[in-house]
């Protein structure tokens, strides 16, 4: 049974994961193509803007900063309370690297939100 975890992790680490990013950015990559096609067949033109906007997949916002941030408290807390749990606390520290990332785009989301306000206003 032990050979079968470890071969499954490998397996995982060096096969599916690189796969599965591959495949993704390969769909991503295809899908923008098939949009300029469409706007080149309608008759429309592709300027420059217009392929920035593509690329850059939109204006990010203080939302998804802190969709961002909220995704990375929930990798880092547990990561680290299970590496402080079963090593220690000189273990934990790896953990909480997510947990800084987490914070400093809530921090982001937050301070971009009163920066919008402030120019509407």
């Amino acid at each position: 049974m032990g050979e079968f975890i470890g071969f499954l992790a490998v397996f995982l680490i060096f096969g599916a994961i690189p796969l599965g990013t591959m495949f993704y950015l390969h769909k991503t990559k295809t899908k923008k193509l098939d949009t300029l096609i469409k706007i080149v067949e309608l008759g429309g033109s592709v300027d420059p803007q217009m392929m920035k906007m593509l690329s850059e997949g939109g204006q990010s916002s203080y939302k998804t900063d802190y969709k961002k941030g909220l995704i990375w408290l929930a990798i880092g807390v547990p990561l680290s309370l299970g590496l402080m749990l079963e090593n220690g606390i000189n273990e934990a520290v790896f953990g909480t690297i997510p947990i800084f990332i987490g914070i400093a785009f809530l921090i982001s989301g937050k301070y971009r939100l009163r920066d919008t306000d402030l120019e509407t206003n």
